[in-house]
């Protein structure tokens, strides 16, 4: 019996420090000429003067589902899906992301909380959650349409 209970310990343990393990081993740097070319396009269009400090590929159980992460020497970041769409982009606290990425928002967010700019907006096929610098999260729809604050 006090095997059955050792042998339990040890699987228990062992998944633990298997769910604690880091993620990253995934992750490979790459080049930004590696990238899908709407990320290439994406990254020429609203960070043309910013330099890039680090590109990282995060292969998941396929290519098909790889995520990549482009980290701007400003301190800007942005994520893309596996196709080289953007689903998250982040500027450091206190300062806000390139204007024109999501038109309809930026003139919502210009309208209605003047002065505060877009810190980060993220999307996903229900619409775009956008935090602007003061902390304030709005949601959009998929249209970039006004839905709420998000509470």
């Amino acid at each position: 019996m006090k095997k059955i209970y050792l042998f339990l310990m040890v699987c228990i343990f062992g998944c633990l420090a298997w769910s604690c393990s880091d993620d990253d081993d995934n992750d490979i740097t790459i080049s930004v000429s590696s990238l899908p070319t709407p990320a290439q396009q994406f990254i020429s269009q609203f960070y043309p003067a910013d330099k890039v400090a680090r590109v990282t590929k995060d292969v998941k159980n396929s290519p098909l589902n790889s995520e990549y992460e482009v980290r701007f020497v400003s301190g800007q970041e942005v994520e893309f899906d596996a196709a080289g769409q953007w689903t998250d982009v982040d500027a450091p606290k206190g300062q806000t992301v390139p204007t024109g990425i999501v038109p309809a928002i930026d003139e919502y967010v210009g309208l209605n909380y003047d002065g505060k700019g877009i810190n980060e907006i993220s999307r996903d096929a229900r619409g775009y959650e956008v935090e602007l610098v003061d902390g304030t999260e709005l949601l959009f729809d998929a249209n970039g349409q006004f839905i709420g604050i998000d509470k």
